[in-house]
C-alpha cells in the first residue's frame, strides 16, 4: 500500500497533516501575527518515517510506554513480549502501532478515521487486535484524538500519541517554553526507566511543575521522561505548555490517568537534542504488571477507547 498524507484544516487557518504509516502527526500549521508557525517536529520526506527511531508524531502501541523485562501475565498466563530495549519492551515493540501503514476509512475537510489490524502474537501480544484512529481539528483549534481497539482475546492494550511540540516553530530555538503539570504525584522508577511500584509526592522537589515554570533542559531537573499522576477526578485536563514568545499555549486533556512527559533527551540527527516535548496521556508505564496501578486488560466483549484532546490558545 502507498504511503500518503492527508491535510485537516479548520476556519481559521490551521491546519493539520497526518501520514498513513503509523497514523502520524507530520505538521501542525498554525498563523501568528499572520504568519504560518509549524508546532511540530518531523522529517522533511515521507520516505524518511520509515527508518524513523523517535516515534515522531506517531500512534505507539498497542501499550504505549515500558513493559518491564518485557514479559507479564494474562489470566494466569505468562506473555513474552519483543524485548525491542532489552532488557525491556517500549511501545509495542519492533512491530508496533508506528510501523504499520493504516487504511483511510473516512475522510472529509477536518476529520480523518484511520484503521490498522495486528495479528494473533505480533510481538507477543495475544489477540487478532483491531484499532481505529479519528483525528478531528475543531475551528477553536483543538485537535481531538479518538482511539478505539477491539481484540478477539484478552490482551494488552494501551495506545497513544507521541508527537513533539515545539511552539516556537519546528527546527527554532526550543528554550524556554513554559509547562504546568496538573499532578501531585509521579511513578518513582528505577535506573533503567520501569517503576518501582512507589506512588511518590512530587510536591516541593524538583519535579514540582503545579505551578508554570521554564523549562531549562541544560539542567537535569528538566530534562524529563517521566509519567506524572492526573491529580482531578473532575477535570480532565494534564498539562499546559506555553511558548517562549508567549503568542502561543498548548493544553493537553484526556481520560487517562498518567502523563508521560518527555523533553527529547535521546533525539539525535537530523534533529537537535532536546528539540521537542512529548506530551503523552497514558496508563502508567508496566501497569500491567502493578496490581496497583489503574489498568484493565481489554476483553473481547469490550471496546477500548480513549480521548485525547491537544487544545491550542493564542
Amino acid at each position: 500500500m502507498k504511503i500518503t498524507s492527508f491535510v485537516l484544516k479548520n476556519e481559521i487557518g490551521d491546519w493539520v497533516e497526518i501520514l498513513n504509516f503509523g497514523a502520524r502527526i507530520m505538521k501542525w500549521s498554525t498563523l501568528i501575527d499572520q504568519e504560518s508557525r509549524n508546532i511540530i517536529l518531523g522529517y522533511e520526506h515521507l520516505d524518511d518515517y520509515l527508518e524513523d527511531p523517535f516515534y515522531m508524531g506517531a500512534i505507539v502501541g498497542p501499550y504505549a510506554n515500558r513493559i518491564g523485562n518485557a514479559e507479564t501475565s494474562i489470566l494466569d498466563t505468562r506473555i513474552n513480549l519483543d524485548p525491542n530495549q532489552a532488557p525491556h519492551h517500549l511501545h509495542g515493540g519492533n512491530f508496533n502501532l508506528s510501523n504499520q501503514i493504516w487504511t483511510a476509512v473516512e475522510k472529509s475537510g477536518n476529520s480523518l478515521t484511520l484503521k490498522c489490524q495486528l495479528e494473533d502474537g505480533l510481538s507477543g501480544y495475544p489477540g487478532k487486535r483491531v484499532f481505529s484512529v479519528n483525528y478531528h481539528l475543531s475551528d477553536d483549534a483543538c485537535l481531538t484524538i479518538k482511539l478505539q481497539a477491539t481484540s478477539d482475546k484478552t490482551s494488552i492494550i494501551g495506545p497513544t500519541s507521541h508527537p513533539y511540540f515545539n511552539l516556537s516553530g519546528a527546527g527554532k530555538n526550543h528554550l524556554g517554553h513554559k509547562l504546568q503539570i496538573f499532578a501531585e504525584q509521579y511513578t518513582k522508577l528505577d535506573e533503567s526507566s520501569i517503576p518501582t511500584g512507589e506512588i511518590t509526592s512530587l510536591i516541593g522537589t524538583e519535579l514540582d511543575y503545579r505551578q508554570r515554570r521554564k523549562l531549562q533542559t541544560a539542567l537535569d531537573k528538566d530534562r524529563l521522561d517521566h509519567n506524572f499522576i492526573h491529580a482531578s477526578k473532575l477535570s480532565p485536563l494534564q498539562a499546559i505548555l506555553t511558548s517562549p514568545d508567549e503568542k502561543l499555549t498548548l493544553s493537553v486533556s484526556s481520560n487517562y490517568p498518567g502523563l508521560q512527559v518527555y523533553t527529547g533527551n535521546y533525539l539525535d540527527q537530523p534533529f537537535q537534542t532536546q528539540s521537542g516535548i512529548c506530551l503523552e496521556p497514558q496508563f502508567y508505564p508496566d501497569s500491567p504488571n502493578r496490581t496497583a496501578f489503574p489498568y484493565q486488560h481489554t476483553k473481547p466483549d469490550a471496546v477500548f477507547e480513549k480521548i485525547i484532546q491537544y487544545q491550542l490558545v493564542k
